[in-house]
């Protein structure tokens, strides 16, 4: 079985296009906020109250960079090569997870019908870009 490699493209592109959009348009349901309240006062000014922020989510993070600051030590000094990459990225990966850990994801409602039509256009574009990458005889996946 002969296939056309500019069809493939054609349809690999066509797959990206609605995969891309229908993830843009399930994302875009998705609000992303800190997790930080504000406790605050009335009005404004010196007697008015202010208001200030405060974490609500993972506490001590600042601690990871102890860890941090030892294995970029070691890192630049020369010394305990492995040690120090451990320490880097293992302070890092921990970071990061503790970023995520304190970001509040909700959904914003929507309906039934748009959120079908979201998974499907994502669905149908992976389908797409997956059946454009299969092997010239037709015996790939």
């Amino acid at each position: 079985m002969s296939r056309n490699p500019a069809s493939d493209l054609i349809q690999f592109i066509a797959g990206g296009a609605l995969f891309g959009s229908g993830g843009f348009l399930l994302a875009n349901q998705v609000m992303a906020s800190s997790a930080f309240a504000y406790r605050g006062g009335m009005g404004w000014g010196r007697y008015g109250g202010g208001g200030s922020m405060f974490p609500i989510g993972t506490q001590g993070m600042g601690l990871l960079m102890i860890p941090l600051g030892i294995g970029v030590c070691l890192m630049f000094a020369g010394a305990y090569k492995r040690w120090a990459n451990l320490l880097v990225w293992a302070s890092l990966a921990a970071l990061v997870v503790g970023v995520l850990n304190s970001i509040r994801l909700t959904f914003i409602p929507t309906t039934l019908w748009a959120l079908a039509t979201y998974i499907v256009m994502i669905a149908a574009g992976g389908g797409l870009m997956f059946r454009s990458l299969r092997d010239v005889d037709g015996k790939g996946p």
